[in-house]
């Protein structure tokens, strides 16, 4: 089962250039992605021109001496995934939607938006209120009763949760 979200910039005041994202989308996975590697308005620009993705991930462009493509054996596993570059899919555009049109996307879980103050923020369904990435990944770790490991991209499973626990007790010593 995948968790899908939307990325997406504001381009005006009730304007938004969005692609749609397969996997990962919750926030300490795709949220954490976003702050981290597309605070850049040329890298997020090059992102939503890929148009829609499978999987976000810290590199837009592959390296080109080596093979990239939608088959798993043949990614480079820091690169972005994208069903019209890498599968070859046609009509996967990036939309210019309303806030409204992308709240009706009853079908995704997250929303992330880049707003004109050039923050992340995001909301997850219903989409009624929307908060900084940054502040939501706060909250999200204090809940887990951790703080957020660098470079951790992903979901927190019971196990691998209790074995961060242990290891930032003892870090702490």
């Amino acid at each position: 089962m995948s968790t899908r979200s939307l990325i997406c910039k504001q381009i005006d005041k009730d304007k938004y250039k969005a692609i749609y994202c397969h996997s990962d989308g919750y926030l300490t996975y795709n949220g954490a992605m976003l702050i981290d590697y597309y605070n850049d308005e040329k890298k997020l620009d090059e992102l939503l021109n890929l148009g829609n993705i499978s999987c976000l991930c810290e590199k837009v462009n592959p390296d080109p001496n080596r093979p990239h493509s939608f088959d798993y054996d043949k990614r480079q596993d820091d690169v972005v995934v994208a069903y019209g570059r890498d599968r070859g899919e046609k009509d996967q555009d990036a939309r210019i939607c309303t806030l409204e049109q992308l709240r009706n996307w009853d079908w995704i879980e997250y929303i992330y938006i880049f707003n004109e103050n050039k923050e992340w923020e995001y909301a997850n369904y219903p989409f009624d209120d929307f908060e900084k990435v940054k502040d939501g990944l706060a909250k999200e770790y204090k809940r887990l009763g951790i703080k957020r490991p660098k470079d951790f991209y992903g979901f927190w499973t019971d196990t691998a949760l209790k074995e961060e626990k242990k290891k930032q007790s003892q870090e702490e010593m």
